[in-house]
């Protein structure tokens, strides 16, 4: 009978720990749907003036204005940001857990963007597959595990822009719930390839 006890007592635990797990997976993923749209605005920079030395200057203010319907290849997994991510704010951020989730990226859908899963295409050195195949093709994009405060009334989360093997841009990404909706509150350039 006491095995019996153990037993149903530790299937109720991890029922438990399962179903806690997966509230805050979808708590995640709520943020992220508040803020996805504006931290690919924040941070994707338009490939084709940025590494386009063979533009002239009429050809490259006319791509910064032809911003409809841009093709993005987004990583759809989150990652765990590296450990030095955190290193000035260890002590104010954590993850409210660890597991990685892939993102849907057509509910994300905008005039703006096209975003492409990028498995669709190899990512070659200088991306010539994807600009061979999507003229307005922007570069790529992937976005870590948001890391919040206690109160979960604050986060911060790492993305990472990048044109090539040698080419990338790294942001941090500080957020704020204000009243129901979280908002993007500073976007820091952390590093450059």
């Amino acid at each position: 009978m006491k095995t019996l006890q153990i037993a149903i007592l530790v299937t109720s635990i991890f029922l438990n720990s399962c179903h806690k797990k997966k509230d805050t997976v979808e708590f995640e993923k709520k943020v992220f749907d508040d803020i996805f749209l504006s931290a690919v605005d924040s941070t994707l920079v338009d490939l084709r003036t940025y590494t386009g030395l063979q533009y002239s200057e009429k050809q490259k203010d006319s791509i910064k204005k032809d911003t409809l319907h841009r093709v993005v290849a987004f990583n759809i997994q989150n990652y765990i940001a590296p450990d030095d991510f955190l290193a000035n704010n260890v002590s104010k951020y954590k993850l409210v857990d660890d597991s990685v989730w892939n993102f849907t990226l057509e509910k994300y859908s905008s005039l703006r963007y096209i975003l492409k899963d990028s498995n669709e295409l190899p990512i070659t050195d200088n991306l010539n597959v994807w600009k061979n195949k999507y003229p307005k093709f922007s570069g790529g994009l992937s976005f870590s595990k948001i890391y919040f405060d206690e109160a979960k009334e604050n986060g911060i989360f790492e993305a990472t822009y990048y044109c090539g093997p040698s080419c990338g841009l790294g942001y941090a990404i500080y957020i704020k719930k204000t009243n129901t909706k979280w908002k993007i509150l500073k976007v820091k350039n952390i590093w450059i390839s």
